[in-house]
């Protein structure tokens, strides 16, 4: 579902009620490099640019990382996720797959601490980190 078959990008997103973090992979799928956080200021405007973003850089599929608990039942954040995707989905026309987000956030803040980054540029990188390895998690599996 998700290797070389389709040409083009893959876009993660890492959806958060204030920010989304983005990441992309290269034209070969083989890379993942992270892209600017966007600010959640309501699903229309993030879906619009989401849909831009996903023009300009000739994405073909979008993965959302989306919570499930250790038993991977879903919950009201899933919930929220899968809905964001369908909407993602219907503005964007491309197709969406979930991947499981586990631990995401607290491996990005990790990564990020063992660099050396501060409070303010942890919290601003987190999320674009985040997605990156939702991303690599996704394409491990293929």
């Amino acid at each position: 579902m998700v290797g070389s078959g389709r040409p083009g990008r893959i876009l993660a997103l890492d959806y958060g009620a204030k920010r989304i973090g983005m990441a992309v992979t290269d034209d070969m799928r083989t890379m993942v490099f992270p892209r600017p956080v966007l600010e959640n200021h309501g699903w229309e405007k993030v879906a619009v640019a989401i849909r831009d973003f996903c023009v300009a850089e000739s994405v073909t599929l979008i993965v959302i990382g989306c919570p499930f608990d250790d038993a991977h039942v879903e919950n009201e954040q899933t919930e929220r996720v899968r809905s964001f995707g369908a909407k993602i989905q219907e503005v964007a026309g491309l197709p969406v797959v979930y991947e499981d987000e586990k631990y995401t956030t607290s491996e990005a803040e990790a990564m990020l601490d063992a660099a050396g980054f501060d409070f303010r540029d942890k919290k601003m990188s987190r999320d674009g980190v985040a997605a990156m390895l939702i991303l690599q998690s996704c394409l491990s599996r293929v």
